[in-house]
């Protein structure tokens, strides 16, 4: 792997471990400047990794009841995750899917419910557009959240208080 791959690959990873950890860190809550909170929510799978090639190591924790203890654990081992199974909530909708850390890519996502009904090709229309619409506002609010996580990266406060922050969230 390139160093400028791999330095993404790191950054992605470190950014879904740092959303993991604001989310519970005020109870599936994170605070988006001039939005508000969106709701972020860890379920059912998560595959964390360190190490590259045939060094790396995985852990893949899922189930319908997990509570991730294995992920936190793998975490104080200095894993990262790799990937994991998200529900996000802004305002009245909701999104659920994987998000892999190491290219941003988004599998399997299932969009907020909408109403259908028998329709005519302006319906069809008008219902893929706003698929569309639901695909790109999810897609976005995660760019949205990765560019506060590159501002916090970035500033001094991410060394003297969130990397403790989370470094006392991964120890309980």
């Amino acid at each position: 792997m390139d160093n400028e791959r791999s330095d993404l690959v790191f950054l992605g990873r470190e950014f879904l471990t740092w959303l993991w950890f604001k989310s519970e860190e005020r109870s599936g809550n994170v605070m988006v400047e001039s939005l508000g909170d969106i709701g972020i929510t860890f379920l059912r799978r998560i595959v964390l990794e360190s190490g590259e090639g045939e060094y790396s190591e995985t852990v893949v924790c899922k189930g319908l009841h997990a509570d991730l203890k294995e992920g936190k654990a793998a975490l104080k081992m200095g894993k990262k995750i790799k990937e994991a199974r998200l529900k996000m909530s802004i305002e009245s909708d909701e999104w659920e899917f994987t998000f892999k850390a190491d290219d941003f890519t988004f599998q399997s996502m299932k969009t907020p419910a909408r109403q259908e009904s028998d329709e005519d090709e302006a319906e069809r229309e008008g219902r893929m557009l706003e698929r569309i619409y639901v695909l790109e506002k999810a897609m976005g609010m995660m760019e949205r959240l990765f560019g506060l996580f590159l501002k916090l990266r970035g500033a001094p406060r991410w060394g003297s208080e969130e990397l403790p922050r989370m470094a006392q969230w991964i120890a309980r």
